[in-house]
């Protein structure tokens, strides 16, 4: 019987996640200057709507 491939969407979409968080708790570090803080919240911004546009419940609908 093949095997589904949800494992590994499951292993992308956790794997994203994780890379969301470390962003996050990265660009809440007020150790970096100002404008370090304010690329890793963009890049935050950036990983957050990528989860949404590859893993939402719209995905592949447009």
């Amino acid at each position: 019987m093949p095997q589904s491939t949800a494992p590994d969407d499951d292993d992308q979409f956790f794997s994203d996640i994780s890379s969301l968080g470390a962003t996050v708790n990265a660009a809440r570090d007020e150790g970096l200057p100002p404008a370090a803080r304010e690329a890793l919240s963009d890049l935050a911004a950036e990983q957050a709507a990528d989860i949404s546009r590859n893993h939402g419940t719209g995905r592949g609908t447009a």
